[in-house]
């Protein structure tokens, strides 16, 4: 009996030796990331960001952002009238490439409603939406754009800024990783 529990043992202590080498060795490999991709996500606890590159088959080029809310947040819609530092904006940075074609779509649109902080009507967007900004490519030679959204998430009351980077070769428009 005594040589089973020492042969039991013996064995337990390999199994587990063998078991915590194999997850050693698994946590020291790298992961690879794509260099490219289409779209890509961002989670936050009071909202999740999904970007993705559309080309339709008429090769126009299309930037959706869908933003997903949590936790009763908003935020200012781009179509507000009124000034305010952190509605919703998106820009390309300085860039000669590339650009927006007409006004971004928002779906759906945002109301007013009133905001008894500032004691006036408001464009809050306070269900997930979803953002279409069509791009005007203005060359044909290869460019990468380093582009942020910006928003202020409430009641958080924190200006968000998501940078992304888009890069054009050889007729294909990607996302490429930021490195700001």
């Amino acid at each position: 009996m005594n040589k089973l529990t020492t042969i039991a043992f013996v064995l337990l202590s390999i199994t587990i030796g063998t078991s915590q080498q194999s997850v050693k060795s698994f946590a020291n490999m790298a992961t690879v990331q794509p260099e490219t991709f289409t779209e890509f996500t961002i989670n936050d606890s009071e909202y999740t960001l999904h970007f993705e590159l559309e080309e339709t088959k008429d090769k126009e080029h299309f930037l959706i952002i869908s933003v997903e809310l949590h936790n009763n947040s908003q935020f200012i819609s781009p179509f507000e009238d009124k000034e305010f530092k952190g509605k919703f904006f998106l820009n390309l940075g300085t860039t000669n490439n590339l650009d927006f074609k007409e006004n971004i779509i928002e779906t759906p649109q945002a109301v007013d409603s009133y905001d008894k902080f500032g004691q006036q009507n408001v464009k809050w967007v306070k269900v997930n939406t979803t953002y279409r900004q069509e791009l005007n490519i203005k060359t044909q030679e290869d460019f990468k754009v380093f582009g942020r959204l910006q928003f202020t998430i409430e009641p958080r009351c924190t200006l968000e800024q998501i940078p992304f980077s888009i890069s054009y070769k050889d007729g294909k428009m990607v996302f490429i990783e930021s490195k700001c």
